[in-house]
């Protein structure tokens, strides 16, 4: 990144902290909120109103040659989506049309951007157009549908395209090494995608919610399979990372909104397909497709069945906030991690086995998605989310197989580590109490 652009992304950082500071400052005491209410402009659907003819003005700044200028002017109105937030949840001045004006306001910020750079062929516009399309439908369900509030999906593709057309535009007044086509397009491609799963989430049935998620992990699964006997273990092992976002939403909605009779049935399908044989199918080619290989890969295949089938056959506790054994998820990303970083040797051997031991231990981990994840503030899990999706869109765009293995693998050893659950000091537990865990 040049100096340029570097200096470009101060600025807007400084804005950022700027609003951060000024929003926390205001909103989080009686007098500050008391104030915010009594200026009708400081409300969040006038901020939203005032936002709807930035993004035109933006393109303006950008053809009369002004580039710098727009970036931040179009970064300035951005970062003000964050302030109508903030403001309609700590001075109580939510409203029904703001649920619909505010994401309006962002799609007319930022579809003038995306259009512009996909005519111009900076952007794939066939991943733009759906992206649009996808999006506007998704507005004009917030006309019939229960649910107008972003979901964490919505906020999450709102996020990345700021930053992906932030990196457009700066790469456009000065190279950024790592944005070439091919991420634009990942990216793109990334925010078409959640568009999607941010409107199909508006408009199906509750109890469709899991079910749904669950054949997005097993459609993961069976992709993966491909790209592993196709000799794309990076992809493959990409898609398994991806299945496990599915698993832990699908859980999430089930437990939230309810499923089909047979829904946990299904999920454990999944589970074993995704976590169990595509992994199982990495291990074995990525360890030369041997005997050796072929003896840890089913070993972990049949670890991976065993743990799930274990629970088919148990009650499950009232709160559900702990496993028994590693989870099928983390096991699947220690192993998949280690066999991508250590294909010759030993090391992947002893590593694939140790997941699997793991899985089928007596170890109590702690649920991530009941116990983690939900203690996890909005703020950090929005910006986890976004960082591993710009991580992944890189590795892949670069072939840098190495350094998305590297982030996996700490985050399963930190899991591994971290995830234990401790009973407390003054509870003893029972040496015949039968396993009531919940599956994963």
């Amino acid at each position: 990144m040049d100096q340029k652009a570097l200096f470009i992304s101060g600025v807007v950082l400084l804005l950022l902290a700027l609003e951060r500071l000024f929003v926390l400052t205001v909103t989080t005491n009686p007098a500050g909120r008391a104030w915010v209410r009594k200026r009708r402009l400081l409300h969040p659907n006038a901020i939203s109103i005032v936002r709807i003819p930035m993004g035109l003005v933006t393109m303006f700044l950008w053809m009369a040659g002004w580039r710098e200028i727009a970036i931040v002017w179009f970064a300035f109105w951005m970062i003000t989506d964050l302030t109508d937030g903030a403001i309609a949840r700590n001075c109580d001045l939510g409203t029904p049309a703001g649920k619909w004006l505010d994401p309006l306001s962002d799609k007319c910020m930022y579809f003038p951007t995306l259009a512009y750079f996909a005519y111009h062929g900076v952007l794939n516009p066939h991943w733009v157009i759906s992206l649009l399309i996808i999006d506007a439908a998704g507005q004009a369900s917030r006309l019939f549908v229960r649910k107008k509030a972003a979901n964490l999906f919505g906020k999450a593709k709102t996020a990345l395209i700021t930053i992906l057309l932030a990196l457009t535009a700066l790469d456009q007044i000065g190279s950024i090494s790592f944005v070439t086509a091919r991420f634009l397009e990942l990216s793109t491609f990334s925010c078409a995608l959640l568009a999607f799963l941010s409107f199909y989430c508006k408009v199906v049935p509750d109890t469709w919610y899991a079910n749904t998620l669950t054949l997005a992990n097993f459609t993961c699964g069976v992709a993966a399979i491909w790209n592993v006997l196709t000799a794309h273990p990076l992809r493959a092992f990409v898609l398994v990372f991806l299945g496990q976002f599915f698993d832990l939403f699908d859980g999430r909605l089930a437990r939230k909104f309810g499923s089909t009779p047979r829904g946990a049935v299904y999920d454990d399908i999944a589970d074993a397909t995704n976590f169990g044989l595509a992994v199982g199918l990495l291990v074995y080619y990525q360890l030369g497709r041997d005997g050796p290989a072929a003896i840890v890969a089913v070993v972990f295949l049949l670890c991976t069945v065993y743990r799930l089938l274990r629970y088919l056959r148990r009650p499950p506790t009232a709160d559900g906030g702990t496993f028994l054994g590693l989870p099928s998820p983390a096991g699947a990303m220690l192993a998949g991690s280690a066999v991508l970083l250590f294909p010759r040797g030993h090391v992947g051997h002893v590593l694939v086995v140790m997941a699997s031991g793991l899985m089928v231990s007596h170890i109590r981990y702690r649920h991530f998605g009941r116990r983690i994840w939900p203690a996890l503030p909005t703020w950090l899990k929005l910006l986890g989310f976004i960082g591993v999706l710009i991580f992944i869109n890189n590795s892949i765009a670069h072939r840098q197989s190495d350094a998305f293995a590297t982030l996996a693998f700490a985050l399963g050893v930190l899991y591994v580590m971290y995830g234990v659950a401790h009973a407390p000091r003054s509870q003893k537990p029972a040496q015949t109490a039968p396993d009531v865990s919940t599956p994963d």
